[in-house]
């Protein structure tokens, strides 16, 4: 009798850890949540998710392409928040938390910087220089503001700092940030300062200086000692003598300690917008050209040096490669570009040559004549290991969504 008891026992216990364990790998599906509704896009059918936050014309902005807006188990997702459209009056713009286990959002105050999303561990870290210093918040207690350290008095002591980081970037093991810095001296010049801040104990560990305007920069995923930076304003008078003197559009570096390296965009010799791939052994950015087959998203790897294209897209600006490099999204200004113009997102699939619009063209958010300052270009890129897309979609009443693109069907539309 002791032996059936046990073995009963023994039954009904495995089928608890049975299901227990298949209850905890079921596969999240954050569009499942009912912040979510769904947009069937009229000309590709891509079914797109829109996140719901205030009034239905607010804005609602995905973050900057280089970071990731949403954590790898699907559960958070930052964004951008406006009550209020910029044809209607925005307010201030917001960053918000949406906890799409719990359908609750949380609004995280008003904007200053892109943050760094520790995608993994759940939680963001990011600067404020009104405050002089940097924090972080673990997603599980988003009200809650950490203080790490403060702005380093090696960089405040030399004027007024204006930037801290156009998108911030840390170290592998988190505890160090890159920034490309900004500051106005007393005598009304500004310097451009890299380097790396010690978020543990607010050490400053200075890389270089520019005389041009460094900006967009972002460590390597897989290597600390070397960073991506943009010389922003290459097209005017010094970028222009540079190009003269060497025969190379001067927009993309790589910066380490003591050092920085053009990396020179040999086919189009024009380049804007670069990301590291997320293994970090490469990069890609948008070139631009005369023919509309020469507008492509180019791709270097940096072991061979080997530059290729990896998607024909006319008017190509930001673009976001999946983690096995097989796919890459880009948006585009299909006419005349400007801040709130047309704009149009499009998956390519490399493997076969083919893409589709994940939404098709919308007409302009803003006139020409005044212009979005609001920074509404899509940025699309993708999240949770490339499963899915997120971008910010306008409309042409003035407000913008936030959109949630499963991937799965892109690849099947694209084969």
């Amino acid at each position: 009798m002791k032996n059936v008891l046990k073995a009963a026992v023994f039954t009904a216990l495995s089928a608890f850890l049975l299901s227990s364990c298949s209850s905890e790998q079921k596969e999240f599906r954050p569009e499942s949540s009912s912040l979510f509704e769904e947009r069937i896009d009229p000309e590709s059918g891509v079914v797109s998710y829109s996140l719901k936050c205030g009034y239905p014309d607010d804005n609602r902005q995905s973050l900057y392409f280089v970071t990731k807006s949403m954590t790898e188990d699907g559960r958070f997702l930052a964004f951008r928040h406006t009550d209020g459209n910029e044809q209607k009056g925005a307010g201030p713009l917001h960053l918000m938390l949406a906890d799409l286990f719990k359908d609750k959002i949380y609004d995280l105050g008003e904007w200053t910087m892109t943050p760094f999303i520790e995608t993994r561990e759940d939680y963001m870290v990011y600067g404020d220089i009104e405050r002089g210093g940097f924090f972080k918040r673990d997603f599980f207690a988003p009200t809650k503001e950490i203080k790490l350290c403060d702005i380093p008095e090696e960089l405040s002591s030399l004027g007024t700092v204006r930037r801290l980081a156009t998108h911030l970037t840390l170290t592998q093991d988190r505890k160090k940030a890159f920034l490309d810095t900004e500051i106005l001296t007393p005598e009304g010049k500004s310097r451009y300062i890299q380097g790396l801040l010690n978020l543990e104990d607010g050490s400053w560990e200075e890389w270089g200086e520019t005389e041009w305007i460094c900006n967009h920069g972002q460590l390597n995923p897989k290597d600390d000692s070397m960073a991506l930076c943009a010389w922003e304003s290459a097209w005017e008078e010094l970028g222009r003598k540079y190009q003269e003197q060497t025969g190379w559009y001067p927009r993309m570096w790589i910066v380490k300690k003591g050092e920085k390296t053009l990396i020179p965009a040999r086919t189009m010799n024009f380049a804007s917008h670069e990301i590291w791939d997320d293994d970090g052994k490469g990069l890609s950015w948008c070139g631009h050209g005369k023919m509309v087959d020469e507008d492509c998203v180019y791709h270097l790897d940096l072991e061979s040096g080997e530059e290729t294209a990896w998607a024909v897209i006319p008017g190509a600006r930001h673009n976001s490669c999946s983690p096995d490099g097989k796919y890459v999204v880009v948006d585009q200004a299909p006419e005349r570009w400007w801040r709130g113009g047309k704009w149009r997102v499009a998956f390519w699939n490399r493997e076969t040559g083919k893409y589709v619009w994940i939404y098709s063209t919308r007409d302009p958010l803003m006139p020409q004549d005044n212009q979005s300052k609001l920074h509404p270009d899509p940025h699309p890129h993708f999240v949770m290991n490339g499963r899915y897309v997120i971008s910010t979609a306008n409309y042409s009443d003035g407000h913008m969504e936030l959109y949630l693109t499963p991937v799965d069907q892109l690849i099947e539309m694209t084969r």
